[in-house]
């Protein structure tokens, strides 16, 4: 039986190909035009399904797309297609991700994978976080966060949608990261941001309102490459944040209110 990371990084190449072979077609609206899901979301969640329910049968699982299995053993959260929208109109700037919790609610093991660059990134508790090919030989590189402990200095990344605006608070939030922030992206995959965080192209992380499959498989590669992370009540709304290093994960915080 395969280790939890070692199962995480078969779940989200499984996740990959179906991805890749469905390709972006069959989408519809979910809460919005903007807000979509694809054949190809539905199918790569399937294949993890599979997977885990063949290898880790006392396991529960909750997947983006509505997967919703009972088990005591762990749970696995599952983010087959992180990105849609990108995905959907020829954006690179999406992924597949996996993060398996332990019974207490901790997380133990994550990854993934962005088809586009051909990275695949996986972390084990204690174990730290690396980045591979994503069917190349074991190992992989050794990430390590780095950047400024100041924030004015520093890259974060964010999201911004009338779904996560809408809290007491948030809009507010969002124009002191504007005008604190030296940038900010948005590339529409969170997921993918918090990988990037982990292995040093960016300096932090914050989004309010954050889903379990956004935050766990990304915020565990964050941590075990050193970085920091933190959970704060801005106006009513719970952010989560990232950073990559206690410094500027404090000046996050500040500026948020918590």
């Amino acid at each position: 039986m395969p280790d939890d990371a070692a199962l995480a990084a078969a779940l989200v190449r499984a996740a990959g190909e179906a991805v890749l072979r469905e390709g972006p077609t069959a989408r519809e609206a979910k809460t919005s035009a903007t807000d979509i899901v694809t054949a190809a979301d539905r199918a790569a969640e399937a294949a993890m399904v599979a997977i885990l329910r063949r290898e880790r049968p006392d396991d529960a699982i909750v997947g983006e797309e509505g997967t919703a299995v009972e088990g005591a053993a762990g749970t696995w959260v599952l983010d087959a297609l992180d990105g849609t929208l990108n995905f959907a109109s020829g954006l690179p700037g999406y992924c597949c991700a996996a993060a398996r919790l332990g019974p207490d609610g901790a997380p133990r093991a994550a990854a993934v994978l962005d088809p586009v660059a051909g990275e695949l990134y996986t972390a084990g508790s204690g174990e730290g976080a690396r980045r591979h090919e994503p069917f190349g030989p074991a190992g992989g590189e050794r990430l390590a966060t780095h950047g400024p402990e100041r924030l004015e200095d520093a890259v974060i990344a964010t999201f911004a949608h009338p779904d996560k605006t809408g809290g007491a608070g948030v809009t507010a939030t969002f124009a002191r990261l504007v005008e604190r922030s030296g940038q900010l992206r948005m590339t529409g995959s969170g997921t993918l941001e918090l990988a990037w965080v982990a292995g040093g192209r960016l300096h932090g992380w914050a989004q309010p309102d954050v889903y379990p499959w956004d935050w766990h498989p990304g915020a565990l590669l964050v941590a075990e490459a050193g970085g920091a992370l933190a959970t704060v009540d801005a106006g009513g709304t719970p952010w989560q944040l990232a950073a990559a290093n206690q410094a500027l994960l404090d000046e996050l915080r500040l500026i948020l209110g918590g």
